[in-house]
């Protein structure tokens, strides 16, 4: 053997290395997905402590150079998701990628920043008069609630030109639509962006409102409902009847009075409730005892993002989840996905792509979202530019725990497996450090533009009692934000002023 070849052997890793270290042998090189891990200890050794020392712009430019293409071993999706046996999401509300995300084009400390697909800063829509309103930064945390029901998304998408947002958003607000956020004023994202995967290519599900793309998420189909209600006929099986169908464990945690499963799914609530409190997912993330899949509620009263809910308690409320994760016994064995559920009338530059589907009118996917893929196997400081949404989720949940298709959505969408770096499969990261301590006002944290629902609908079934009082958190506003920026205070996650 030459010593280019002997060289060779030492550095390179190979499909067959990695898979070996996983303890997969025959069967992961075959390309089938195991469940050995998922059935290993509940419990993994905790991860080594954090320091809280800030990386420097270069750490931050290492951490995203791609490695020499002949280092990294080709391995398949199976096998990419091997080690992952724990999946948490967590669905925000209303918000683009560009109003949140499109400024890191735009930010110098930003190693990625040349391949991302954000804003230049120059993109714009006209008025109603045919004057251009331009994209700019957003001072307001606490905006007024933009028009973003079926026909006002459309008017905006415009067959695919996204120069209809002021026009359908016309009025005193109307140049809201065009704001976005930078570092600056949601630094905590940004941190997220520099140490894991952002998906500039992550669409709603749905060219439409909050419910039917929450469907997408629960069932990869809304039935053809276009409209913010209840599924009460033709009821979806669910990926929470899928995990229960392969011996899966599956949780619906919420930090509100109640799930939205709740309400989308009334008609379920017999067969079906995985829904508990966010205390249990505090709980089990503490003792490593999550459940193979987690979806996180936030407080459709306060901390979702969606306006007029103040985007700073939104950012202490996703902090707080991560660092309950990064704090976890089960950091090395999960994928953490933050998303939102729709744009929320805010602008998007990139025009969604269509998707098969049952339903003709739900084959327009909606605009880009905010989404970031976050764990010890992610990929660290990078972008990735797959085409998902909402029904990637349940796609994923395929890959790894094979169940079964649930619609032609879900079959036809990409899985989360391209944000997996392979040479992280073998040896995951630990939790990143120097995140930046999200700080809050107890006392506005408690009060200010708490109780305006981002889903009335909800709150109208916990009302008049077609949700079960025994599965509503029937505690105080207060006391729900206040039990939950207690754990985000205890975890280091925020700062109580």
């Amino acid at each position: 053997m030459s010593k280019r070849k002997e060289n060779d052997s030492d550095n390179v890793v190979s499909r067959r290395t990695v898979v070996a270290q996983l303890g997969l042998g025959a069967v992961a090189i075959a390309g089938c997905s195991s469940d050995a891990l998922s059935e290993a200890s509940e419990t993994a050794p905790p991860a080594p402590p954090r320091d809280t020392q800030q990386p420097n712009d270069q750490q931050v430019a290492d951490a995203a150079t791609t490695p020499d293409a002949s280092r990294v071993p080709t391995l398949t999706p199976e096998e990419l998701l091997a080690p992952i046996d724990t999946i948490v999401v967590l669905m925000m509300e209303n918000r683009s990628f560009d109003h949140f995300l499109g400024a890191l084009q735009l930010d110098a400390k930003y190693a990625n920043r040349t391949s991302i697909k954000g804003l230049s800063g120059k993109e714009s829509n006209a008025d109603k008069n045919g004057n251009d309103v331009v994209v700019h930064q957003f001072t307001d945390f606490t905006p007024e609630d933009l028009p973003h029901d079926w026909d006002a998304v459309h008017s905006s998408w415009n067959d695919g030109k996204n120069d209809g947002f002021v026009k359908a958003h016309a009025g005193a607000n109307e140049r809201d639509t065009m704001g976005y956020h930078d570092r600056s004023q949601i630094p905590f994202y940004y941190w997220l962006a520099d140490n894991y995967t952002v998906c500039d290519n992550w669409f709603a599900s749905v060219l439409g409102p909050t419910w039917p793309n929450r469907y997408y998420l629960h069932a990869c189909t809304a039935g053809g409902k276009k409209s913010n209600n209840p599924i009460l006929t033709s009821i979806p099986d669910t990926v929470w009847d899928r995990m229960k169908s392969v011996g899966k464990s599956y949780k619906n945690y919420y930090a509100g009075a109640a799930a939205w499963y709740l309400g989308g799914f009334i008609g379920k609530l017999a067969t079906m409730n995985p829904t508990a409190p966010i205390s249990d997912f505090f709980s089990a993330a503490k003792a490593g005892k999550l459940p193979n899949f987690s979806l996180i509620d936030p407080d459709f009263l306060s901390s979702d993002d969606h306006p007029s809910h103040d985007v700073r308690k939104g950012q202490a409320f996703v902090a707080t989840v991560y660092e309950a994760l990064a704090q976890s016994p089960q950091w090395d064995r999960l994928l953490f996905i933050i998303t939102y559920d729709e744009h929320g009338g805010f602008f998007d530059h990139v025009p969604p792509p269509s998707a098969k589907d049952e339903y003709v009118e739900f084959q327009q996917r909606g605009f880009r979202v905010p989404a970031l893929v976050i764990g010890g196997r992610a990929k660290r400081g990078a972008v990735v530019s797959t085409t998902f949404e909402h029904s990637s989720v349940a796609a994923t949940l395929k890959t790894r725990f094979n169940i079964a298709n649930l619609s032609n959505r879900m079959a036809d969408t990409n899985d989360l497996s391209s944000c997996i770096d392979p040479l992280l499969v073998a040896k995951p990261q630990a939790a990143a450090t120097g995140m930046p301590v999200v700080a809050m006002n107890l006392q506005q944290a408690l009060a200010d533009r708490v109780g305006e629902s981002s889903q009335p609908e909800l709150e109208r079934m916990i009302a008049d009692g077609t949700i079960p009082k025994a599965a509503i958190d029937t505690r105080s506003h207060a006391d729900r934000i206040g039990a939950w920026m207690k754990e985000g205070h205890r975890l280091g996650a925020i700062r109580i002023l």
